[in-house]
């Protein structure tokens, strides 16, 4: 049986290790490169279509929708932003542009909170336990914009919260996105409303743990920053 020299042992396994740090550097670095090559050239490609959409009249009122981004779309790769300023919100595919729809965000007395969020909870027919109506024995309403915090349930009425369907959940406090009344500016106690197609696409797309950014100004709407020279 052949010997080998301590030496040579160790040129040999040194040898090895490096042919095999370069061949899984040579098999990863190609299809790495290939995905950030391909999300840029969809990120490109949505933000001319966009540009088209918003240079329309009527875009405050619509909404946008890429259509091969969307088919593209899964729970792992969506991300959605809420911009305060715009009264819009923004689904983000593979970090493109795929949808761009109106929103109605927390009024001034009650004001949507910014900052980076998950969702934390899907129902599809969920109802508010601190906003609704109160209701007397009759059916009739006493209280129409009701607080179950403040507003007393005097006997034999009854609180009924507001109606959210199509539920997500961002805070422990309450505030989510749901289906709402979105008049084109701010009108909810906090929440962000959604008109109702939206609300359906969206549910179905998030998943538990799916990324929401709400600020003043979207990041993804936001001018790039110009390099200093």
């Amino acid at each position: 049986m052949k010997t080998i020299s301590l030496g040579r042992f160790s040129g040999l396994l040194l040898g090895a290790f490096a042919l095999a740090i370069t061949g899984c550097a040579t098999m990863e670095s190609p299809a790495q490169k290939k995905v950030s090559r391909e999300d840029k050239a969809l990120q490109a490609s949505a933000k001319t279509e966009h540009a088209i959409f918003r240079s329309l009249g009527a875009w405050k009122r619509s909404t946008y929708r890429n259509k091969a981004l969307l088919e593209k779309a899964t729970p792992e790769n969506v991300a959605i932003e809420i911009s305060i300023k715009e009264q819009r919100g923004y689904l983000l595919v593979r970090g493109a542009l795929a949808m761009d729809f109106p929103v109605a965000t927390g009024k001034k007395t009650h004001p949507t909170p910014t900052g980076s969020f998950t969702v934390r909870a899907k129902e599809k027919d969920y109802h508010s336990n601190l906003y609704g109506k109160i209701f007397d024995s009759a059916g009739l309403v006493l209280v129409e914009d009701a607080d179950s915090r403040v507003d007393k349930v005097p006997e034999g009425a009854q609180f009924v919260g507001a109606s959210m369907p199509y539920w997500m959940r961002l805070t422990d406090t309450g505030v989510g996105l749901h289906v709402g009344y979105v008049p084109g500016h701010a009108a909810s106690h906090g929440c962000v409303r959604l008109k109702d197609d939206t609300a359906k696409q969206l549910f179905e797309l998030v998943k538990i743990g799916t990324p929401v950014t709400i600020a003043y100004e979207a990041p993804v709407m936001a001018e790039p920053v110009s390099k200093k020279r």
